[in-house]
C-alpha cells in the first residue's frame, strides 16, 4: 500500500477532526477535564493543540502489517522520518491511557513492532524512511552511496536511540502488562541491541579499532566532524559504553555520553524485568549485568568535581580523565536524570549539576529578554530550546522557577500557540521547526504533570 505524507507545517491551530491522523476517547477526554483546571487563557489553548499534537499529524497507525501486526510509523513532524529517540518521546505523553483504551493500546503495540523492525534493520541507524511510500524523499544533504540499509534515513550511532527502543518496551509493558509485542522479533531486537551497547564498552585505540563502530556516510566515507577516521577520540575502559554522537545528532566530544549512558541503565533494567516474566533468564542476566557495570562507571567517571558546586555530572568523559562541562536541551540529557528515572531531583549530585546547568557556568546557557538551554545543534548561541525549559518545570519543585518557565513557554510562542525547536531569546519570532511534535506533546505532558503535582499554580493566570 502507498500512503501519503501530510505536511501539517502551516498550522497555527489543531487540525480539523478529519485531518487527524490518529484519534483516541481517552486522550479526547483527558484534553476536556484538564482545561477545566487551567486558568490562564494562553496556556489553555497551548494545551489544546500541542498535547493531542503528535497523534494529530504524526502517528501513521495501521491495524495490520504484511507480517498481521499491529504497524505504527511516527515523523517527528517537518521531517519525513522516523528516530527511535523521537518516536518514544512523542507518544510518551499518552502511554499511561494504553490500558484504558483498546485502540490506543494497539498503536502503540504497532510501535513496538515498528522499533523492532527498525533494530533488526540496522541497530546502528538513528533514523528511518517512513515504509509505506514507493519513492520517499531523500536525505540529500549526505553524499549518496550503497553504505547503509535502504530502509535508513540516517545512520548516526546515538546511544539514547536504543535506549529509547528499551523505554517504550518498559512503558508499554508497565502499562499494559500485556506480553504481545515480546515475541521471538523482539528478543531478537534487544539481543542485538545489548550486543551493540556492550561491544562499544570497549576501550579505543590502535589494536581494537575493527571491533568498535565506525561512523561511515552513504558513500562509505568517515563523517566529516568525526575524528579519528570515524571512530571518535580515544576512550579507557570504564564500563561505559561509547557512542559518536549526541541525542541532538551532532557529533560528540567525548566518546561517553553520561546522560545516555544513565538512560541506557534504567532501559536495561527495565527491560531484565520483562525477560524475566517471558522466561529468558539468560538474556535478563545480561542485561542487568551490563547495567550494573554502566552504573559503576558513571559513578566513577561521570561524577566529577566543581570548582564552585562539588560533585556534579559531566557531560561526556572519555575514560582517561578529560570530561565536559555542559547539558544539551535534547533528552536524554543531565537536566532530565529524574525524568528518566535514574536519580531524584532531591539527589546532591543532581541538585549541584542542575544549579550548573541552569545557570551561565554552563556555556550552553543562552541569556537575554528570556533564557534557557540552548545547543550548538542550531548553529547559534542565542536561541533557548522548549524542550530543555519544559523539563526545567518538571524536574522542580520550586513554585517560582516553574512560574517562570511557563511565563516563558506563553511568551515565545511566536502567536502560533505551538512549540518549536529554539527561540530567540530577544526575538520570539525567530526560531526553527514550525512543526516539531516530541515539543508539542512534551508541554502537554508537563501540564498534566502539574495538575498532579502542583495544581495551585494553574489555577492562576501566569504574569
Amino acid at each position: 500500500m502507498e500512503v501519503p505524507l501530510r505536511d501539517y507545517t502551516h498550522l497555527t491551530y489543531r487540525p480539523e477532526k478529519n485531518d487527524r491522523l490518529f484519534t483516541s476517547s481517552v486522550v479526547e477526554d483527558t484534553i476536556t477535564e484538564t482545561v477545566t483546571k487551567i486558568a490562564d487563557p494562553n496556556l489553555k489553548r497551548m494545551f489544546i493543540q500541542c498535547y493531542p499534537n503528535s497523534l494529530d499529524t504524526t502517528t501513521y497507525h495501521f491495524e495490520s502489517s504484511d507480517d498481521g501486526n499491529p504497524d505504527t510509523f511516527v515523523v517527528t513532524g517537518d521531517i519525513p522520518a522516523m528516530w527511535l529517540r523521537d518516536s518514544t518521546n512523542q507518544l510518551w505523553p499518552y502511554i499511561k491511557f494504553a490500558n484504558r483504551e483498546e485502540k490506543l493500546r494497539r498503536m502503540f503495540a504497532g510501535l513496538v513492532f515498528r522499533q523492532v523492525k527498525c533494530v533488526l534493520v540496522d541497530p546502528y541507524a538513528n533514523a528511518f524512511k517512513f515504509p509505506y511510500m514507493k519513492n520517499p524523499p531523500k536525505t540529500s544533504h549526505w553524499p549518496e552511496g550503497d553504505g547503509w540499509h535502504d530502509d535508513v534515513w540516517e545512520r548516526k550511532y546515538e546511544l539514547d536511540s536504543l535506549a529509547a527502543f528499551f523505554r517504550l518496551s518498559n512503558g508499554y509493558y508497565e502499562n499494559t502488562g500485556d506480553p504481545t509485542p515480546f515475541d521471538e522479533k523482539w528478543v531478537q531486537a534487544v539481543d542485538i541491541a545489548t550486543d551493540v551497547i556492550y561491544r562499544e564498552q570497549n576501550t579505543l585505540n590502535y589494536k581494537s579499532l575493527d571491533s568498535l563502530h565506525r561512523a561511515t556516510m552513504p558513500n562509505g566515507e568517515s563523517f566529516l566532524a568525526t575524528p579519528v577516521e570515524g571512530y571518535g577520540y580515544p576512550s579507557n575502559r570504564s564500563g561505559l559504553s561509547r557512542n559518536l554522537f549526541r541525542p541532538s545528532d551532532d557529533e560528540a566530544v567525548f566518546p561517553f555520553h553520561i546522560p545516555a549512558n544513565a538512560m541506557a541503565v534504567v532501559g536495561l533494567r527495565g527491560i531484565a524485568r520483562i525477560l524475566s516474566r517471558i522466561d529468558q533468564p539468560s538474556l535478563a542476566q545480561r542485561t542487568r549485568g551490563i547495567a550494573q557495570t554502566i552504573n559503576s562507571g558513571i559513578q566513577q567517571y561521570g561524577v566529577v568535581q566543581h570548582r564552585l558546586l562539588g560533585s556534579i555530572y559531566a557531560y561526556e568523559v572519555d575514560g582517561f580523565g578529560s570530561q565536559l562541562l555542559m547539558d544539551d536541551p535534547n533528552v536524554p540529557s543531565l537536566l532530565s536524570l529524574p525524568y528518566l528515572g535514574y536519580t531524584s531531583i532531591d539527589s546532591p549530585t543532581y541538585r549541584a549539576t542542575r544549579r550548573f546547568v541552569t545557570s551561565q557556568m554552563n556555556p550552553f546557557f543562552a541569556e537575554g529578554h528570556y533564557s534557557g538551554i540552548t545547543s550548538p545543534h542550531c548553529g547559534r548561541f542565542n536561541k533557548f530550546w522548549p524542550i530543555a525549559t519544559i523539563m526545567q518545570a518538571m524536574t522542580s519543585n520550586d513554585d517560582t522557577e516553574i512560574i517562570s518557565c511557563l511565563k516563558t513557554l506563553k511568551e515565545t510562542h511566536a502567536g502560533t500557540q505551538f512549540m518549536h525547536e529554539s527561540i530567540n531569546v530577544d526575538n520570539p519570532d525567530d526560531y526553527t521547526r514550525p512543526w516539531f511534535g516530541w515539543a508539542n506533546s512534551l508541554f502537554g505532558e508537563m501540564i498534566l504533570d502539574l495538575v498532579e503535582r502542583k495544581p495551585e499554580i494553574l489555577s492562576k493566570e501566569i504574569e
